[in-house]
């Protein structure tokens, strides 16, 4: 099954070229094209998109605003002419961010990494949580069945994840954005980009982050607030 993607962007010609270098591409189909984000935020709402090439400056809404006000967004490709917005845009979980002129290279690049997200999160969905409230994951070729009770919290590493437990840790090849997912609300809360926390293990909370098994680990500015709600504050 292909992966339908949009391109959301007000320059017709920087659409053009994504098109036209996106047409080369196995296991990619074209599903529209947006000239600004309200209307990519209509289009995502009548049909099914898995990935979006996002321009950032646009009329009315940036494309960093535009993210910001999805709850469950595809996933995102940054295509803009400017270097400045690159942080807030990996806060926001964006699998990569190019400078235009896009190259065709870099654009196939940037689609095989958000091919391999696609492939883990499948592979991952097979072994879910189960009703004891054990996750599976796999380690050094072995897949290993954990007590979500016993994790304090997990780090993201790029490709990887590291899991920490009190008298260990462990490194599984998955983003953590897919594995987020896959742990329940109720008992963990993404704090940062690279951070998830065990709500149950949390010691500290204050203004700049929280403290757990000894460590102090900040807030990102995106998550902050709803993380915060987790803690009653």
């Amino acid at each position: 099954m292909k992966s339908s993607y949009l391109i959301v962007d007000d320059e017709p010609l920087a659409r053009k070229l994504i098109a036209s270098h996106a047409s080369k591409i196995e296991g990619l189909e074209i599903a529209g094209e947006c000239t600004n984000a309200l209307e990519a935020s209509n289009f995502i709402r009548k049909k099914r998109v898995d990935l979006i090439f996002l321009d950032i400056q646009m009329p009315e809404l940036s494309g960093i605003d535009f993210l910001k006000t999805l709850t469950n967004p595809p996933s995102i490709i940054i295509t803009t002419a400017h270097r400045d917005f690159a942080l807030d845009a990996f806060d926001l979980d964006v699998i990569d961010y190019l400078l235009k002129p896009v190259s065709f290279e870099r654009l196939l690049k940037a689609t095989n990494k958000f091919f391999d997200r696609q492939i883990t999160g499948h592979n991952m969905a097979e072994l879910s949580i189960t009703p004891d409230h054990f996750i599976y994951l796999k380690v050094d070729r072995k897949t290993h069945k954990l007590s979500l009770e016993e994790i304090l919290y997990i780090e993201s590493l790029d490709d990887y994840v590291k899991v920490y437990f009190k008298d260990r840790s462990i490194i599984t090849r998955e983003n953590i954005s897919s594995l987020e997912k896959r742990l329940p609300e109720n008992q963990f809360v993404r704090i940062h980009r690279s951070f998830i926390v065990s709500i149950s293990h949390v010691k500290i909370v204050s203004a700049d982050g929280i403290g757990i098994a000894g460590k102090e680990l900040p807030f990102g500015r995106v998550y902050k607030q709803k993380a915060l709600m987790h803690f009653g504050l």
